[in-house]
């Protein structure tokens, strides 16, 4: 920030910046998110506010607020203070725009937006697609969600889903299908709903990772295990935390933070902060309210009424993850469904790290004396084989077994020694009831007895996609 020589001595102090520096062109945002005050220094935030960004660092943006108060325009109360990066965008620009899903990329996740009990008939989202780089609408229409291609007359710069009606912008076309029907399956209402939000990079602009003890309370259990509890809590009685509380101090804990203090995406569980000056040593990161995909699957077990569409999203939404590690050269090691926390939108973010390893030299073997989920592991394990991101493909199919049977235990028939020798012989489990042929030749792949024939990431996501099709709707 600027280098003031003001009295006051604070980097902040706007006053002294505004004599020192020249005046800068103001940049006009607007935020896309609520954002509650967690420090002193941050600025509260309501979805819509206009703001003047001041100055900036990687993951925060020091802003001002005016509100007028009163008829004269002139009688405006000012405030400032930091926000994340994430939460507003430049005002004007389609980001901003109350509709416009910029983490949505496939029409696989606008379905499961659109399809929430929130939205009611109408509802819509616009979204760009990874694939084809092209821009859609999605509307909710009854139980279905109907897609409709955004096409961008390039040479006179107009949009249109059909030709004879072009508009100058995204947002235009939208403002006329929300007053006329004209051929959609029906007429636009309000946006999607969002529940979620970004996951911050760090729990303030300050961007330490350790925090005072004193600044966590606990609130509630969520979970116990052999080597740590989980509880809800609140830092600094303002932000809702997850705090996974160690009962003993091993080199393991240090790798677990050392791995996810690297990693950020929307599919992976963010650290926040870690409390290592004092004992027990413990992790904060953000808190899944919705608990386990595990959790989420055996609820619905006796009505069994997860659409298909949206159990095969689950598994796309892990594979992106996965994807992400592999870039990274880190394999999890208990990839299950306990270990995959679902959003109040049910977007899925995979967690626990606590076996993960880097793997720099090509793949890491289990250490001994470390608890492992043998129904999950891959037979190069139990040979003492190095453990890969190949064995974490074959996690993954047990993973899609999980989910097609609403949280079913692997192999319930078996202990775990029986399961060893058996997929040591290459026995594998059956497909189970309701299962899609083409579901189970993909665990199957995954399964392979060769790590190296197993599927890629990316190759898993193609697979899964083509299982559920999201058909255009064309208009009339």
């Amino acid at each position: 920030m600027g280098n003031s020589l003001c009295s006051c001595k604070k980097r902040c102090c706007l006053m002294c910046m505004d004599q020192e520096e020249p005046e800068k062109p103001r940049r006009v945002f607007k935020s896309v998110y609520d954002y509650p005050r967690r420090t002193l220094r941050d600025l509260k935030l309501k979805k819509g506010d206009t703001l003047e960004v001041i100055d900036e660092t990687e993951h925060w943006l020091y802003v001002r607020k005016c509100t007028i108060k009163g008829e004269n325009t002139r009688d405006s109360i000012c405030e400032e203070g930091y926000v994340p990066r994430e939460f507003i965008k430049p005002a004007d620009s389609l980001e901003a725009e109350p509709w416009y899903f910029e983490s949505i990329k496939k029409r696989t996740d606008a379905k499961r937006c659109l399809l929430r009990p929130e939205n009611g008939e109408g509802a819509f989202l616009v979204w760009k697609s990874e694939e084809n780089n092209q821009y859609y609408l999605s509307v909710k229409n009854g139980p279905h969600a109907r897609h409709y291609r955004i096409t961008e007359k390039n040479d006179e710069k107009r949009f249109y889903l059909v030709s004879r009606k072009t508009f100058q912008t995204i947002s235009d076309l939208v403002c006329s299908y929300s007053q006329h029907q004209d051929g959609l399956c029906v007429q636009l209402t309000k946006p999607c709903v969002m529940l979620d939000t970004p996951a911050l990079h760090t729990l303030s602009f300050e961007e330490e990772w350790e925090v005072e003890r004193s600044s966590l309370r606990k609130v509630e259990k969520l979970g116990s295990g052999e080597f740590a509890e989980v509880w809800h809590g609140i830092w600094n009685d303002t932000t809702d935390v997850a705090i996974k509380e160690f009962k003993d101090v091993s080199p393991d804990i240090l790798t677990e933070i050392a791995i996810m203090k690297e990693l950020h995406h929307e599919r992976l569980l963010k650290l926040y902060a870690v409390c290592t000056v004092s004992r027990p040593i413990c992790i904060i990161t953000e808190l899944m309210k919705n608990g386990s995909l595990k959790k989420f699957l055996c609820s619905h077990k006796e009505a069994r009424d997860i659409e298909f569409s949206l159990s095969i999203n689950f598994a796309v939404q892990i594979t992106e993850g996965l994807t992400y590690l592999e870039t990274k050269k880190i394999i999890h090691r208990d990839l299950r469904a306990d270990n995959i926390l679902l959003t109040d939108m049910l977007s899925c973010k995979i967690a626990d790290f606590g076996l993960a390893q880097f793997t720099f030299s090509g793949g890491e073997k289990i250490t001994k004396g470390i608890k492992l989920p043998v129904k999950w592991m891959a037979p190069e394990i139990f040979s003492g084989e190095q453990y890969t991101n190949k064995s974490d493909v074959w996690s993954f199919g047990i993973v899609l077994m999980e989910i097609i049977t609403y949280g079913d235990e692997p192999y319930p028939d078996k202990d775990k020694l029986s399961c060893i020798r058996d997929i040591q012989k290459g026995h594998r489990m059956a497909k189970p009831l309701d299962c899609p042929q083409e579901l189970y030749d993909i665990m199957l792949l995954c399964w392979g007895t060769n790590p190296a024939e197993r599927p890629a990431y990316r190759e898993l996501q193609d697979m899964l996609m083509t299982l559920i099709p999201e058909p255009l709707s064309e208009l009339e």
